[in-house]
Order: structure tokens, then sequence, then C-alpha cells
């Protein structure tokens, strides 16, 4: 399971921003998520063991929903 200090710090890693750059309301498309990326971090998290799905990731692009999904225990 991931919490939410992670999540954003990949994201922004991914995005090649820093973390406070981040807007987790705004869509992460707006913010420069394209599917490659996205691609990534979903490779990136299930090494880690997190049962993640990239069209339930694409689906719902902001932070915030990812963070609710990411984290559910």
């Amino acid at each position: 399971m991931l919490d939410r200090t992670t999540v954003l710090a990949d994201t922004a890693r991914i995005l090649d921003i820093d973390v406070d750059e981040l807007d987790p309301s705004a869509s992460l498309v707006d913010q420069g998520l394209d599917s490659v990326r996205l691609m990534a971090l979903v490779e990136q998290w299930r090494s880690a063991g997190v049962e993640v799905d990239f069209v339930d990731l694409a689906s719902a692009p902001d932070l915030e929903q990812w963070i609710a999904l990411l984290t559910r225990g």
C-alpha cells in the first residue's frame, strides 16, 4: 500500500517537477502526464507490490482520486 507522500513524490518525479508544484485537484494531464509516464508509474507501483490498474488511474487523472484509490486499506 502506498501513502500520500509517496504518491505525491513519485508523481512529481515522473513529471519532473517539485512536489509543491503539483495541484492535487487539477487534472494530471494538464500538468504534463501522458500515457507513457502513467505506465511508468503503474509499473513502479506494481513492482512495489501495489495492485494498481492503468485504466483506473487513467480514468481519474487527478491526485486526490489517485490518493484515495492507492492508499485505501
